[in-house]
């Protein structure tokens, strides 16, 4: 019996990084949304305990904040679609985009910080 193992091909394993990527990229989506979400939670309560006083630049950071988890998501749909060979270049403007909705929440955290300390 004569087993024959093939290499697949470029476009089979670009295809299964995509979706490896999609998966991770979905998980971190998730994530993002989810400690967005607890920021605004921690913001309210605050607010409604007087330790944080609402802001018109409170205000504008978070939203900035939800433009930018937007064009994630935006990002994110456009690589799922996209093709074997548009994908690659779509995930660095993603990574760009997580990069940037990174630093918003963290500049929204320091916020919070400096007016509530």
């Amino acid at each position: 019996m004569n087993i024959e193992y093939r290499i697949p091909s470029r476009h089979i394993r670009s295809v299964s990084a995509k979706a490896a990527y999609s998966k991770s990229a979905r998980k971190k989506l998730v994530e993002s949304r989810a400690k967005l979400d607890g920021v605004k939670t921690a913001i309210r309560r605050a607010i409604a305990t007087g330790s944080l006083t609402s802001s018109d630049k409170l205000d504008q950071t978070q939203h900035a904040t939800e433009i930018r988890l937007t064009l994630a998501e935006t990002r994110l749909k456009t690589l799922q679609k996209s093709g074997e060979d548009e994908w690659e270049r779509l995930r660095d403007e993603l990574e760009d985009a997580w990069e940037d909705l990174s630093h918003s929440i963290n500049k929204l955290v320091a916020q919070i910080k400096d007016q509530s300390g």
